[in-house]
């Protein structure tokens, strides 16, 4: 894979996917698509044949809306991974390599259990399983601090990734909210995919690089050894192109 700067911005997909495309292809090498809306599996026919005119960089991100790989109510998950499948099947169609995943969400009786990581777990074994058939490598991406997340400790994240030999989608503005970024970026995780955008802390706001709190200096250089894309995002697209032109200076690029 090579080191590319890749746009992500979720409100792409509620456009026709040409026009989002153009839009990206206008500021940056890739694009992480979320598969939701215009841009999900009932519209692959249309998006073959528009990616079939560029060649940029494609990665793409599973879902968000109504999916929950570890509901306690098992048809939810046996839907939330279903629908999954098909992304994965969406990505292959599309020649994209790699798809990013939540590891799921506590609901609100789930709280209370002592078995949701084991469920995410159930769920993520057999999306690895399809993945592996259409050649894509699969991320789980750690998640910000929040009552419902799941993984968003390192510890959380390393225990899917050793139990089910899954890559990481390191995000980094995700690790600032939980107060853990310095142990997230220890070498031995080992990314596969990498988000980047900014807050102050707390909340998972995406604000653009340097108008949050994270030392960015000190993030890219400790990524010095990680030879994947960096996917940033955000908000708008001029927030992604601001986010770009200070990343690129980071990395000499």
């Amino acid at each position: 894979m090579t080191r590319d700067v890749l746009a992500s911005n979720p409100k792409l997909c509620l456009n026709p996917f040409n026009e989002a495309l153009r839009k990206v292809e206008e500021e940056f090498e890739g694009w992480e698509i979320l598969a939701e809306k215009y841009h999900g599996w009932e519209y692959k026919d249309d998006m073959i044949d528009v990616v079939s005119t560029t060649d940029m960089e494609l990665q793409v991100h599973a879902p968000l809306n109504d999916i929950n790989i570890a509901s306690i109510n098992q048809s939810i998950r046996i839907t939330s991974v279903k629908e999954i499948k098909k992304t994965l099947k969406l990505a292959s169609a599309i020649g994209a390599n790699l798809v990013t995943v939540h590891p799921g969400l506590y609901s609100p009786l789930g709280i209370y259990c002592d078995n949701v990581l084991e469920i995410s777990k159930k769920s993520l074994r057999e999306l690895k399983s399809e993945a592996e058939e259409l050649g894509i490598d699969l991320a789980i991406e750690n998640l910000p601090e929040m009552w419902l997340t799941l993984c968003s400790k390192p510890e959380e994240i390393r225990e899917l990734m050793d139990d089910l030999d899954l890559g990481l989608c390191l995000d980094i503005g995700h690790a600032y909210t939980a107060d853990r970024l310095e142990d997230f970026l220890d070498k031995s995780l080992d990314p596969i995919n990498i988000h980047l955008h900014d807050n102050e802390g707390e909340d998972d706001i995406h604000l653009p690089l340097g108008e949050g709190e994270i030392d960015w200096p000190m993030v890219i250089k400790s990524l010095d050894h990680y030879k994947g894309n960096f996917v940033i995002e955000g908000r708008e697209i001029e927030e992604l192109v601001k986010s770009k032109k200070i990343l690129k200076k980071l990395i000499n690029y």
